[in-house]
């Protein structure tokens, strides 16, 4: 509900190009024959060459962004990226410029850290700490860019003491340092753990990527 309405409201306040499709969003396969492939090629047009293919059920692609003229998406694929052609996806509805990111997974490596989200629910994994579960409670778009927003929540308490999480992302190209892979959502964490003294001395703070899709679907 709180996603919806304030969806809402930055959709209403803005100007008319709120109304465009989002990137990164979720596309499906359309228009292929069920005996045929969606073709992934090396780059944006189909003069380049074939790198892989996408089966004409295939549902979740992650489209990272298009070409110039929207003909094309960019996609990841193993460890890289490749294209394929927009004339056989249809996006998923509800992705326009303006509305909060329908995240999934966050990642970012020296140190590594993995956020995976499941409205409302999150679960932190960190090299130092046992994971951590907890919930997401609140959304914030930006007043003045329609490209960035902010999550905040907590962690179910533990012995460990209780955590903070705010997390903060931004609609732009990110990689993951590991791969040649490529994302639309760079993020930056914020995870804040009160000492015995009461401050916030065990505060982190990380950068990485987020992705629109589960660790399991990629």
């Amino acid at each position: 509900m709180i996603r919806a309405v304030l969806a809402i409201v930055l959709l209403l306040a803005g100007p008319v190009h709120a109304t465009q499709d989002a990137f990164p969003g979720l596309y499906d396969v359309t228009g292929v024959a069920s005996d045929d492939v969606l073709n992934i090629r090396s780059g944006p047009g189909a003069s380049h060459a074939i790198i892989g293919s996408l089966p004409p059920d295939a549902t979740d692609i992650e489209v990272i962004a298009p070409d110039d003229r929207h003909r094309w998406a960019k996609i990841n694929f193993r460890e890289g990226t490749g294209w394929v052609s927009m004339d056989y996806l249809v996006p998923h509805p509800g992705q326009v410029s303006g509305f909060v990111p329908d995240i999934r997974h966050c990642f970012g490596t020296e140190p590594f850290w993995s956020l995976t989200y499941d409205q409302p629910r999150i679960t932190l994994s960190m090299p130092d700490i046992e994971p951590r579960d907890g919930l997401i409670s609140g959304y914030h778009g930006s007043l003045s860019r329609r490209d960035r927003f902010a999550f905040t929540g907590s962690f179910f308490p533990t012995a460990a003491g209780d955590r903070e999480i705010q997390l903060f992302v931004r609609q732009e190209i990110c990689t993951d340092g590991m791969s040649d892979r490529e994302y639309g959502i760079a993020a930056d964490v914020l995870i804040k753990r009160p000492t015995a003294g009461g401050d916030h001395s065990g505060t982190g703070f990380y950068a990485g990527c987020c992705s629109l899709t589960p660790p399991s679907a990629r």
